[in-house]
């Protein structure tokens, strides 16, 4: 495994190593553009273009934002740009752009986001370290200060998520059972989210949620182990535990099918059902 780009003392070169990662992560893999339809501009009002200003600004760019998920529907699921219309379920959706493509190729999508994260350097708690369904790990708002309000939820990508009108969930993800019915959607999907609800050693259990959920499909990609993380032998082990596991996952009705270099690992998983 490469080191990460942020063991590198040199901006120059951490800039340059940076760029060629992002830049794959929207190459034109086919000669073909995404959907011209959604390479506009976000819809927002002016409440919206505010709340953008809080958000990382590559995030807030919708062209970038399809780009990306244009690349990975095509690598990770192009099976659902020629399928018949299929529900589809993403975990930790943030600004929609793969829900967008996928609805653009007439597929019923649902998103959803998390109302408990805890993303803290200082010593308080972090979401990353829980215990699934921990019942302590209770909080009144937000890392952005948006109320955890089940009646009412926010969250930091609402105002884009309602420009483009897509349904969405908001709930605890470190929390199972989640709020959906056996076998409810085709395909469940989670991006580099995972590892936001609950420590690694309880990701195979967020893992059979997903197959429960799902009739036909699970795919989830990890980001890969930020220094501060991989510093730490506990949750180094647990991760590529976990790794390996999924590799060889084959239960629920469930089997890996497929596994994805993502930044020179392999972070990405499809499970399919047998």
């Amino acid at each position: 495994m490469l080191p990460d780009v942020r063991d590198f003392k040199n901006p120059t070169l951490r800039k340059l190593i940076k760029n060629e990662r992002i830049k794959a992560d929207t190459l034109d893999l086919f000669g073909e553009d995404p959907p011209a339809e959604l390479m506009t501009d976000y819809p927002l009002d002016d409440e919206g273009r505010l709340r953008s200003k809080e958000i990382q600004q590559k995030y807030a760019k919708r062209p970038r934002n399809i780009k990306r998920a244009w690349n990975r529907v095509q690598l990770y699921m192009p099976e659902l740009l020629t399928s018949q219309p299929q529900d589809v379920l993403e975990m930790s959706t943030a600004h929609g752009a793969m829900l967008e493509v996928l609805r653009h190729y007439g597929h019923r999508v649902m998103g959803t986001d998390y109302a408990n994260m805890a993303w803290s350097k200082d010593g308080a708690a972090m979401s990353q370290f829980r215990e699934l369904n921990d019942p302590t790990f209770k909080r009144e708002v937000d890392d952005h200060g948006n109320p955890i309000d089940p009646q009412k939820p926010d969250w930091p990508y609402r105002h884009i998520v309602e420009s483009i009108d897509l349904p969405m969930t908001v709930f605890d993800a470190g929390q199972v059972p989640y709020p959906f019915e056996d076998k409810s959607y085709d395909m469940v999907m989670c991006f580099q989210a995972i590892e936001h609800y609950c420590r690694p050693e309880d990701w195979m259990t967020i893992v059979d949620e997903f197959c429960r959920i799902s009739r036909k499909s699970v795919f989830v990609m990890l980001n890969r182990l930020i220094p501060e993380f991989r510093a730490k032998k506990d949750y180094r082990q647990a991760f590529d535990s976990f790794r390996h596991e999924l590799r060889s996952y084959r239960r629920n009705g469930f089997y890996c099918s497929g596994t994805f270099v993502h930044w020179d690992q392999a972070l990405g998983f499809k499970l399919t059902a047998e």
